[in-house]
């Protein structure tokens, strides 16, 4: 049969047309599929072959003292990762890096040879590492930039801030407290790889809202931390402790401006350190108070009346037997008045006056005072120390406690217990948070003074500061803490420790103690410093003491509070500084310290007692004769008149104006020049 050539073309046309149709409508029709119908699922199986998910540490808040100075705050650091796929020779690629990087070669191969195509190499390089990895020009082996945490003081106020982890998680102290502040609101980047396996961060890969962790004002003074912490420190390695304590309070706040630990430790190395070390001891360890206990006892039979400070207590010449155990005091002692019980820091008479109280009161008032439970301070892993019911009470018990044993309390316990007495009887919640900030300015927290409660009345708590205040006077255990131009009233405390292994107190361990506050007439600062196991010295008034006074001295001023009963340097500093042009404060610190390196000279050049009598008085109002003498001297002599006094050089006078004998007037300038 003969085909119509027309026909055979026109069907062949039509064939090869309906293949086309058909092979164009299953691609259209496929590609609606994969664009359509299946788009989201295949989209995120792209976005998985090419992009992954990890954990970048969070823009952690910073924390600052009161004044706004910065003591822990987050840096940017490199991190080095690879790609184990992308990595061409893993061997040789190990080596290197682990040179340059100071890993194990063999643990570095492992990760370059894992089933992954992300894996950290090292987390939070320094910049010189990170430039080395650079230089390598490794394929496969990235950098990623982080951050982490940098406390710039090093060991300042260590173990109150504590430390965080490699994920900027907080771990210890105010860090772990105040995590879910400070770490911020997300720790996720998006990694996105390209076609050659390349590693690079998306373009939305930006931080969300929310990322930067809120910061934190403390009521800390950096300035206050530091003399806490190096008088702190002096006087442990004086005295050969085996650590020490010291709390600086606000006394009618709580605001916590000092809280040291010695030994302390570095948060920016605390992988290095125990756990012993680093923990805040402040709050975590406890202690048997001594003789400082003494003071909660006797106002507690004051506030009950039954006791006046000046009622006679029998002391049984310095020793008594209770349960077939004999108590001593240091010195013995007859008939002592109340207040020359604390005075002295007589064992027996405080058990005495334990006695009339009776078990009962005497562990009311001390749960009243805060012993036995936690302050409520805004920090973790406080110890509430250790009150045991009185009704488990032995008379020994009941004596031993009288004067310190048998109970233990923390550093800050007893420095809040003290608080109260120096605050007309009122106990305050010690804080050291004042307010949390969030990156917006917005103020998510703010902590205030609280008034826990009275504990006992004004007129109580007036008549225990007189006789706190006998104790530095002289005669008293605590003279060593009385501080020049501030009077201070405190008590001593030299506690015997428990010996772990014969289950007694030991006559050879100590924790020695000054517990007090200043200045006397109106308390501003309360301050305990404790020595734990001094040598061959044990007495709190000598070990102590002298740390209390190093840091009243010096924190009074920072606070901008002026001396009670000024000396001629603090007169000459005060009236130097409301002159206002002529001297600045750091000219007048100058003044204060040379004063001080001068005293043996001033004294070796003083005049004799003769020549001093044969020199005439100068009649008031009279510019006196001051070329000669010393510079001490001079500033004795015109420490009496209201003018404002500039000198220079030192040594001995060798000129002043106005001459000697002409009249001078409040607020006038008088001049001194000294020389060798």
């Amino acid at each position: 049969m003969k085909v119509d050539p027309a026909k055979w073309t026109r069907f062949r046309i039509l064939l090869v047309l309906g293949f086309f149709v058909l092979i164009w409508g299953g691609i259209i029709w496929r590609a609606f599929q994969l664009q359509v119908v299946e788009r989201e699922h295949l989209a995120g199986l792209a976005k998985k072959e090419c992009q992954r998910v990890i954990n970048i540490n969070p823009v952690r808040g910073d924390i600052y003292d009161r004044r706004g100075e910065k003591l822990a705050v987050s840096v940017e650091a490199d991190s080095i990762f690879a790609d184990p796929a992308s990595v061409e020779d893993p061997e040789t690629t190990a080596a290197r890096l682990s040179s340059v990087l100071n890993l194990n070669s063999r643990d570095v191969l492992k990760k370059l040879k894992a089933q992954s195509t992300f894996v950290w190499l090292k987390r939070q390089v320094g910049p010189e590492e990170s430039k080395k990895v650079a230089e390598l020009n490794l394929k496969g082996v990235y950098s990623l930039q982080e951050t982490k945490r940098f406390y710039p003081n090093k060991e300042l106020a260590a173990n109150l801030l504590g430390f965080v982890g490699i994920d900027s998680q907080g771990l210890e102290g105010l860090e772990i407290a105040y995590d879910e502040y400070l770490r911020g609101g997300c720790s996720s980047w998006r990694v996105t790889q390209d076609a050659l396996g390349r590693t690079f961060l998306g373009l939305d890969s930006d931080a969300p809202p929310g990322f930067q962790g809120a910061r934190i004002n403390l009521t800390i003074d950096r300035r206050i931390q530091y003399t806490t912490e190096k008088a702190l420190a002096k006087v442990v390695e004086d005295f050969n402790a085996k650590g020490g304590l010291a709390v600086v309070l606000r006394t009618k706040t709580g605001e916590v401006l000092a809280s040291a630990v010695e030994p302390s430790f570095n948060p920016n190395a605390f992988a290095s350190y125990s756990a012993s070390q680093r923990r805040n001891r402040v709050l975590t360890d406890t202690f048997d108070p001594g003789s400082t206990f003494k003071v909660f006892i006797v106002a507690a039979a004051l506030e009950e009346g039954l006791v006046k400070p000046t009622d006679l207590v029998f002391c049984e010449n310095g020793e008594v037997v209770i349960d077939r155990h004999t108590i001593h005091d240091t010195k013995p002692h007859g008939w002592l008045t109340v207040n020359k019980v604390v005075k002295y820091s007589s064992n027996i008479g405080a058990l005495k006056i334990g006695e009339m109280l009776g078990p009962p009161t005497v562990h009311r008032y001390l749960e009243r005072f805060g012993f036995g439970q936690r302050t409520g301070v805004d920090l973790p892993g406080e110890s509430a120390g250790l009150l045991r019911p009185y009704k488990a009470w032995r008379k020994l018990d009941a004596a031993n406690v009288a004067f310190g044993q048998g109970v233990s309390t923390t550093a800050l316990q007893m420095t809040s217990a003290m608080s109260a007495i120096a605050n007309d009887g009122v106990l305050m919640r010690p804080y050291i948070v004042s307010e949390i900030v969030d990156s917006d300015g917005r103020v998510l927290k703010r902590n205030k003074p609280e008034a826990v409660r009275q504990v006992v009345s004004p007129q109580t708590a007036r008549e225990v500061r007189e006789m706190l205040r006998m104790v530095v006077e002289e005669g008293g255990t605590g003279t060593r803490a009385e501080t020049d131009g501030y009077p201070v009233a405190g008590k001593t405390g030299t506690a015997q420790k428990l010996d772990p292994e014969t289950k007694r107190y030991s006559d050879k361990k100590y924790f020695s103690s000054f517990l007090g506050f200043v200045p006397y007439e109106d308390p501003q600062l309360t301050i305990f410093v404790a020595l734990d196991e001094p040598s061959p010295q044990a007495y709190g008034g000598v070990v102590a003491a002298p740390a209390f006074r190093e840091i009243a001295e010096k924190v009074l001023p920072i606070m901008d509070i002026a001396p009670v009963n000024p000396t001629p340097e603090q007169l000459l500093m005060a009236r130097a500084e409301e002159s206002g042009s002529t001297v600045n404060r750091q000219t007048i610190q100058k003044i204060k310290d040379l004063a001080e390196a001068l005293k043996e000279e001033a004294m070796a050049a003083a005049p004799s007692p003769a020549e001093a009598e044969a020199r005439p008085e100068p009649e008031a109002g009279a510019m006196p004769d001051l070329v000669g003498l010393s510079m001490r001297r001079v500033m004795e002599m015109m420490a009496g008149y209201n003018v404002d006094l500039n000198f220079t050089g030192s040594g001995l006078a060798v000129w002043q104006t106005p001459p000697p004998g002409q009249t001078i007037k409040a607020g006038q300038v008088c001049s001194v020049r000294f020389e060798q």
